[in-house]
């Protein structure tokens, strides 16, 4: 296996411009609380995801008989079915149905990496970090972990989680950018005190004005949702359980969104 190959850190959205995402599979991670919601949401049994960065766009959804799901700094927003919150997403409410999602940060995120042409876009979270640390390796592909922080500032939970994820993927890639080095820094300073780092985190104290105080308890919490969502088209699939290569599943998935955007025309 090759090991010349980058792990990048983007510390916020608004510097992906300055990295070459073009031959990079693309980790977007917004641990509080977009990528650990739809990674509890895969879990549970959810069908697919699409994650959509306008409010009105996503609504255009429910007429299609997908569960709507909207949320803007913390707070669920008015005419959809669930908000941003993991705890929302129960087997009973979401298993085997089809989802779209807008949130303040993540899923601009997700947006941001399309439009520089990802080669790939997968989620991450402390929930499934394990499964996807071992997937990353055996693609042996340039990384670029994709912080969604906060409005396009840079946030302590999300560069945390980079971080952890540098140190885990050390001795499988040989060049690590500045970012990834300051990022795994502050995850190894943190590590022994997490939750003192989180609690001092400037989006844990909005969330705990909303008593949302569990829930970033519940998204420190590591492999709790072994799940691979990846990015095929404008639709998240969990491929954690496909068998062999996953690129005969996604080219499946293509044909059939290919059909059905035919069948639309």
């Amino acid at each position: 296996m090759e090991m010349n190959k980058f792990v990048h850190v983007c510390l916020t959205p608004a510097l992906i411009d300055q990295f070459d995402v073009s031959e990079a599979i693309v980790v977007v991670i917004d641990i509080l609380r977009a990528t650990t919601t739809m990674c509890v949401a895969f879990d549970h049994g959810a069908e697919l995801i699409v994650p959509v960065e306008k409010v009105e766009e996503c609504l255009t959804y429910k007429p299609q008989g997908f569960i709507t799901a909207g949320e803007r700094s913390g707070e669920h927003l008015d005419g959809f079915d669930l908000g941003n919150s993991p705890f929302s997403y129960t087997r009973e409410a979401i298993g085997g149905k089809k989802i779209a999602i807008t949130t303040t940060n993540g899923t601009r995120a997700i947006k941001a990496a399309q439009e520089r042409g990802a080669k790939e876009i997968v989620v991450g979270s402390f929930s499934n970090i394990s499964l996807l640390t071992n997937w990353l390796i055996q693609q042996n592909e340039h990384v670029c972990l994709l912080c969604a922080g906060w409005r396009d500032n840079v946030t302590l939970e999300d560069t945390i989680f980079a971080g952890a994820m540098v140190r885990k993927l050390r001795h499988d890639f040989r060049r690590f950018q500045d970012t990834a080095l300051v990022a795994e820094t502050l995850f190894q300073s943190a590590n022994v005190r997490k939750r003192y780092f989180f609690r001092h985190s400037s989006h844990f104290y909005r969330l705990v004005h909303l008593n949302l105080q569990e829930e970033v308890k519940y998204a420190m919490h590591r492999d709790t949702h072994p799940v691979l969502p990846i990015m095929i088209g404008n639709e998240l699939h969990d491929i954690s359980k496909v068998k062999g290569d996953y690129k005969a599943f996604k080219k499946q998935v293509q044909a059939e969104q290919k059909a059905r955007a035919a069948r639309q025309v």
